[in-house]
């Protein structure tokens, strides 16, 4: 509508609407004459009052529009609260768990890799940052329309594998009830104090990495089976946190897929791409970065991708990897099931004796990395200019997040400090917290409901304590924060629905009169109906603001998390000072109508956050 009485795109009118913070200024705000001053050339309050007849018209003729008061510079428009109340509350109620989807970006494709654990250790709490993020980042994508492709890489090859096979090789069997990641982050951090302390022992172990190449060697096969197993149980760590995915890319397959020999040929035909004659780099195959005007003045511009004997980089290894994902390169890969997952859908991995698959062509490619990794993302994404592939260089984003920490802990796979503070332990510990929370607010009920709803708690504590950060801060988790049922914490938001949940209930399948949504006149209502409408514009606002930056891709779930806890404090105000079973019949209806409204919007709030919803706690 002010996109018609400005002559401006509707997507410039969006940015310049604001929620002023006092309703007394208007349900909302706009600011559109800020942006058009400098364009206009003209003072912002010049161009209001030039449009105030406009203004005026439109809001004679739109009857969701009460009133539009212009106050200097600034356009304040007062809506009519029983028609919001109306259109909000059928709209949530007609959609139901799909209310807050939308279709912006319906027809895109995007693949998200993360969280890249090696198979040889449990998952430690950063990792389990990485996991929900990228899970988030994947759920977000998909409630707006994007076809999300969840993908895990699984670096079977590396030197913590050969050490740990070699330690296998070494050691009699052990039966042991640990889980097996847990057992192999042990028998780690033995090999490694070996590795670090003999000469004889790194030796044997490079020459076991050696034979992992070849993969009809015993060492190949064991390793195959180890890190199957660990994968495995690293799995079950990651469904207790409802995270999924659909493929998992192994490094062995891509070192005998071909698709480094592919990349190699296809980059020699770039200008900027070239083997070396002479010097300490001579034989190697190299990127030359002075074409990019930020490495002009480096006095090496040369970024090896390949070596002189022929193998790769990490460098070469990613751009090879990053043509693939963009179906640059042509898929070598064959496919086999790795697993069935809890959801119901299968997840299979890049094998050399699977089957082919048609994993299709991806609008944007994204990788969930720590921030440390921000040059090398960088580097990747470069080298694709270098190489003609612009488009792709700028729809390869990287979604850096910072480290995270547990009170007084710092965390070393080498030296073992994870040993007692695993996701797993974290989970365990949250769980046992919820429970004695949940033994106190229902000490009658059964144990089997006190066990599902503290799993459910400790699991959404978890979650949400990893979201509600922007991801470039690092954070330290802190028990009283995560599980605190009144404040800032899933807890709270779970609560929230819990208790809509059970004033439905106490309703039944009573006959209920047509509300009449002008009877929801308090401030206090309108607020919580107002919040319920922008579930959908938020979640959009995330997909929208995954801009660039020098470290890495914006990417704010905090967002959501901060909406959720607005909405549960509003519908906190709402249940203590607007009664709903105890009120007249024409208002109870329409206030029950409002309840079902924000039970529906903050289930699907929790649901896009990954976080579980609780029907009573």
């Amino acid at each position: 509508m002010l996109s018609e009485v400005f002559s401006v795109s509707e997507g410039m009118v969006a940015n310049s609407i604001e929620i002023p913070p006092d309703p007394a200024l208007g349900d909302l705000a706009s600011t559109i004459s800020f942006t058009l001053a400098k364009q206009m050339m003209k003072k912002p309050v010049v161009i209001v009052k030039e449009h105030l007849h406009k203004l005026e018209a439109l809001a004679a003729r739109e009857p969701m529009i009460k009133e539009i008061i212009t106050k200097g510079p600034y356009i304040n428009i007062f809506l009519d609260h029983g028609m919001l109340a109306e259109m909000t509350i059928e709209s949530v109620l007609e959609l139901g768990g799909n209310y807050g989807r939308s279709q912006e970006f319906k027809g895109q494709r995007a693949l998200i890799e993360y969280p890249a654990v090696n198979p040889s250790k449990p998952w430690h709490i950063g990792h389990a940052r990485n996991a929900i993020l990228g899970d988030t980042l994947c759920s977000i994508l998909d409630w707006v329309g994007y076809d999300a492709v969840r993908l895990d890489y699984v670096n079977d090859l590396g030197l913590q594998i050969a050490q740990l096979i070699w330690k296998l090789m070494h050691a009699e069997e052990e039966k042991s009830d640990t889980k097996y990641d847990h057992y192999l982050g042990h028998q780690y951090v033995d090999v490694q104090k070996a590795f670090d302390e003999n000469e004889s022992v790194q030796e044997e172990v490079r020459e076991v990495s050696r034979k992992l190449e070849n993969l009809e060697s015993k060492e190949a096969k064991l390793s195959s089976k180890m890190v199957t197993k660990c994968l495995n149980a690293q799995n079950e760590t990651s469904y207790r946190l409802g995270i999924y995915h659909d493929y998992q890319v192994w490094e062995s397959a891509i070192a005998h897929s071909g698709i480094l020999e592919w990349a190699q040929k296809m980059m020699l035909k770039s200008d900027n791409i070239l083997k070396l004659d002479e010097g300490e780099k001579a034989g190697c195959i190299v990127a030359d970065l002075s074409v990019i005007d930020e490495f002009k003045d480096m006095k090496d511009p040369y970024k090896v991708l390949f070596r002189s004997d022929g193998t790769r980089t990490y460098t070469g290894a990613d751009v090879a990897l990053q043509l693939w994902k963009f179906g640059i390169i042509e898929d070598p890969f064959k496919y086999s099931l790795f697993e069935n997952q809890p959801n119901g859908k299968p997840v299979m991995r890049t094998d050399l004796k699977g089957k082919k698959l048609d994993l299709g062509k991806f609008d944007i490619v994204m990788n969930v990395i720590g921030s440390e990794q921000a040059h090398p993302q960088r580097l990747i994404y470069t080298i694709l200019d270098i190489l003609g592939y612009s488009k792709e260089s700028k729809n390869s984003h990287h979604i850096a997040y910072e480290f995270v920490t547990l009170e007084d802990t710092e965390f070393s796979g080498r030296h073992g400090t994870w040993i007692g503070y695993t996701t797993d332990d974290v989970l365990d510990r949250a769980t046992e917290l919820a429970r004695i929370e949940v033994e106190k607010r229902n000490p009658d009920d059964d144990t089997i409901f006190k066990d599902t709803v503290a799993n459910q708690v400790g699991v959404g504590a978890v979650r949400y304590f990893m979201l509600n950060a922007s991801p470039d801060r690092k954070i330290t988790f802190r028990w009283s924060e995560a599980l605190d049922f009144n404040g800032d914490a899933a807890p709270y938001l779970q609560y929230s629905h819990a208790r809509a949940q059970r004033i439905l209930e106490k309703v039944g399948d009573e006959p209920a009169s047509k509300p009449d949504f002008k009877l929801l006149s308090t401030e206090v209502e309108f607020a919580l109906i107002k919040a319920i409408a922008q579930l959908p514009e938020e979640i959009l606002e995330v997909a929208r603001s995954l801009k660039k930056n020098v470290w890495g891709t914006s990417f704010t779930p905090n967002r959501i998390t901060a909406y959720g806890y607005g909405l549960a404090n509003l519908f906190s105000k709402f249940y203590d000072s607007c009664p709903v079973l105890k009120a007249d019949a024409e208002i109870r209806s329409t206030r029950l109508a409002l309840v079902r409204a924000f039970k529906t919007t903050m289930a699907n709030c929790l649901t896009v956050l990954g976080i579980p919803v609780v029907n009573r706690m």
